[in-house]
């Protein structure tokens, strides 16, 4: 492998940016004689053996976001050990030394999240490629999973959940100044678990309140790169009552929260200040904690997996964390 001249010719030869690359017309050929994963062997190149897998994926209906960072984390590898690399010649010494590289040795800086995601990429690489391709080990199974994972997220315990909510019932019924969108935000996404974006995004004519023994709502995008996370989540009857007397107080037309992002923020951070609690509650983190408690109570991970919109891969990280949140 030319470890050598990636290491240390790296800038001065070639700098990989972190955009996407189209195949060489080398590699373009390469992947021309090889249409089917199954024609892969351990003297494939890595390049080559990189297309067929982007080809696999795009036909297991990953996005093309994903693909995208598929290409470039891999390409990388490529730039790292040689195009031309064999995928048989890949030890697990090997990736160690790569992903050592990458964190301490290349110039180019690697945000922590970045470095986690690319090993990730590494990971699903050869978890794909060692059956296909007939090697006997996978090298990215022991591959050391350094320590660069993002910190657990902030969640609301069981006790918070029930101070919050009693603040924002005092918000909703105190006698002056009374305010209904703390406690309707609160319930809504400590339920549904959408997005920041989706839910000041939501719209009335997507949620089926009505003739429905379970009502639910819709997650739309119009932009077509996210209509992988397009998808219907189930709503709690209790709240379609209070959302009905919400619509009554406000003038709910256009969209079911019809405030700028930072007043919605503001409602949330009155419950934190009505509560007494030190945390300050957040989309983010009435998200993460509607997950959990969704999967602590035994939800399939499956149907939580699609309730958050998340890929397969997402997923993967996500359950992670929480499984440790539950330890």
């Amino acid at each position: 492998m030319n470890k050598q001249l990636s290491l240390f010719d790296y800038n001065k030869k070639s700098k990989l940016r972190d955009e996407e690359h189209m195949p060489s017309a080398t590699v373009q050929s390469t992947v021309d004689a090889l249409p089917a994963a199954d024609l892969l062997t351990p003297d494939t190149s890595v390049s080559a053996a990189l297309e067929v897998w982007l080809q696999s994926r795009r036909r297991a209906g990953l996005s093309e976001n994903t693909l995208k960072n598929y290409r470039i984390d891999i390409r990388l590898l490529a730039e790292y050990a040689g195009a031309g690399a064999a995928i048989g010649e890949f030890t697990t010494k090997i990736l160690n030394d790569y992903l050592e590289w990458m964190r301490h040795q290349r110039r180019i800086p690697c945000s922590t999240k970045t470095l986690d995601r690319r090993i990730t990429s590494l990971k699903s690489f050869f978890r794909w490629l060692t059956p296909v391709s007939g090697l006997v080990v996978n090298p990215a199974d022991a591959v050391v999973n350094v320590s660069v994972r993002s910190p657990l997220p902030v969640v609301l315990t069981e006790l918070e959940i029930s101070q919050a909510q009693h603040a924002a019932e005092k918000l909703r019924k105190r006698k002056k100044n009374a305010d209904m969108r703390p406690y309707i935000l609160f319930t809504f996404l400590m339920h549904t678990g959408l997005r920041k974006g989706e839910t000041v995004r939501l719209v009335p004519n997507h949620m089926v309140l009505e003739d429905s023994d379970q009502p639910y709502l819709y997650v739309r995008y119009s932009d077509k790169r996210h209509i992988h996370k397009e998808r219907r989540v189930e709503l709690d009857p209790g709240w379609v009552q209070d959302y009905t007397k919400y619509c009554d107080h406000y003038d709910v037309n256009e969209r079911v929260f019809p405030w700028s992002v930072r007043l919605l923020e503001y409602r949330l951070e009155d419950i934190s200040n009505s509560a007494g609690l030190s945390k300050h509650i957040s989309f983010e983190m009435l998200r993460w904690t509607c997950a959990l408690r969704d999967f602590r109570d035994g939800m399939d991970p499956e149907k939580l997996r699609r309730k958050l919109g998340l890929s397969k891969v997402q997923w993967g990280e996500v359950r992670r964390k929480i499984r440790k949140l539950l330890a």
